[in-house]
């Protein structure tokens, strides 16, 4: 079994969203919460990556339009494009 220590505003409305929308069902609720957060998780961690890559970016400078060019010429180069 799972124990877990809820503020109690937040330990109302869960137990809120199981009864109306699971009809009551716990296991029910945590099964399609972890459904979700698996389909939906790896959007956040790519949000996270992408936030850091902009940050080391405008700490570096920024991207040059010629940065930008180099590299489309180095992809087709590999892609053999």
């Amino acid at each position: 079994m799972i124990a877990i220590d809820l503020p109690r505003p937040i330990e109302q409305k869960f137990l809120s969203i199981v009864r109306e929308g699971y009809d009551g069902n716990l296991q029910e609720a945590i099964i399609a919460f972890l459904q979700l957060h698996e389909k939906y998780a790896w959007k956040e961690q790519l949000r996270a990556d992408v936030a850091s890559v902009r940050t080391e970016i405008e700490v570096g400078g920024g991207v040059q339009a010629k940065d930008i060019e180099n590299a489309i010429r180095a992809y087709r180069a590999n892609s053999g494009r």
